[in-house]
């Protein structure tokens, strides 16, 4: 068992702060290895995470597997879970994914960048007449759903809610086949159940009128295909919802969060905004929200010489993967003109992130917003922490201070 300061479970309380010294110790002397506690196959190593993400040997569906870890009365959130593209294999995760792919070119992203430079513009505002801002909570955390919730058509309203049951959602979407309390599933799964109920409306209505937004493009290219049942919609519905909220929170938050200690690497982005592009990769690389995914294998397998059987669980960390020195040369070093950054935040292969082009858009934008608006950007400490969910990595707030 890989031994961190203070506790011996991986990706444990004591390893929140700073995961990486122990990827780091992982990756040169395990790099593929067998955790009892979470009785899976640990994977650190860029080549190999890269692999298993890769190859459909190893499959995506980790709810059939997991679920029976849990009480019968947790069930239907898991019924919900087997039914979103993420945690599904080929054919089906074909179809969602060209579903929702339809979907989204139906409802074209790019239309609504005056909306999200808007936004970004709206939300500086307060903080910048102030000379201050808590950035977490008053940009990077309410932009991504006023953005998401824009494009998928919920009234500014419903917004907060929506947020709510997004982050019950993903607490358990990215944590159950690892492990999860009875009291995390009791309190999600009563938000999980009211976020359903909200959602079923809403695709009621697209089916009746349907608009340009993406709930109604949805609904119209499935029904249109005959290829998805409402269970289905509305699984991928709020897939969606989380796919472009809480990951581009943390994408910002962690950004930012690089970008002010290393004053040098903010002063390229000032003088050549063309690398904000390229420095949105350098943050996902170092700071990427999701640090593991689950996989199962379907065939015996050898990894890193080591006997993979049918039907075991393989954890690649892509935390551990994205700073390995056998793929990117200083990987702790933050480089907005590093070349060739093929992160895995987003996955690779088959199932990568539905969502991605959304979170790169945006967060381009947003960073384009805040260097266009204030000129000096301080860090106003050095505390910084990140939010107890390990596996949806983010700071939990970043307060600075600048001149317009």
């Amino acid at each position: 068992m890989a031994q961190s300061d203070g506790s011996s479970r991986l990706f444990g309380p004591d390893m929140l702060e700073n995961p990486f010294p122990v990827y780091e110790r992982l990756r040169e002397t395990q790099p593929v290895y067998f955790d009892e506690t979470l009785n899976g196959w640990i994977l650190t190593r860029y080549a190999d995470v890269s692999a298993v993400l890769k190859d459909r040997q190893f499959s995506s569906d980790r709810v059939t597997s997991a679920r029976h870890r849990y009480s019968d009365k947790y069930q239907a959130v898991f019924d919900l879970l087997s039914r979103v593209m993420l945690q599904t294999d080929d054919p089906q995760h074909k179809r969602l994914r060209d579903l929702v792919h339809n979907a989204f070119t139906r409802t074209a992203v790019e239309t609504y960048e005056d909306t999200i430079r808007s936004l970004c513009g709206s939300l500086l505002a307060p903080g910048i007449e102030r000379g201050e801002m808590e950035f977490v909570s008053e940009f990077a955390a309410p932009l991504p759903i006023l953005v998401i919730s824009e494009i998928v058509g919920i009234p500014a309203t419903e917004r907060k809610q929506i947020k709510i049951w997004c982050d019950a959602f993903s607490t358990v979407a990215l944590n159950f086949y690892t492990h999860l309390t009875d009291e995390q599933l009791d309190y999600c799964s009563v938000q999980i159940a009211e976020f359903t109920a909200y959602l079923k409306d809403k695709i009621a209505a697209a089916r009746q009128s349907p608009g340009t937004d993406l709930i109604s493009s949805l609904v119209l290219a499935a029904d249109r295909e005959h290829a998805l049942d409402d269970e289905e919609i509305l699984a991928n519905c709020i897939f969606l919802l989380n796919a472009g909220n809480e990951t581009t929170t943390c994408l910002l938050a962690n950004g930012l969060g690089l970008l002010l200690p290393s004053p040098e690497q903010l002063a390229r982005l000032r003088a050549d905004p063309t690398l904000i592009p390229n420095a949105v990769e350098e943050f996902l690389r170092l700071q990427g929200p999701v640090q593991f995914i689950g996989r199962i294998a379907t065939h015996d397998a050898v990894l890193g010489g080591q006997q993979i059987k049918a039907g075991d669980m393989v954890l690649p960390v892509l935390g551990a993967a994205n700073r390995d020195p056998a793929k990117f040369e200083q990987p702790d070093q933050t480089d907005v003109t590093r070349e060739h950054i093929h992160q895995l935040s987003f996955g690779t292969g088959p199932h990568l992130c539905a969502g991605v082009q959304l979170a790169r858009f945006e967060a381009k934008l947003a960073f384009e917003v805040l260097l266009e608006r204030a000129q000096t950007i301080t860090l106003k400490t050095s505390d910084l922490v990140h939010t107890p969910n390990f596996n949806m990595r983010c700071l939990k707030a970043l307060p600075i201070s600048f001149r317009p």
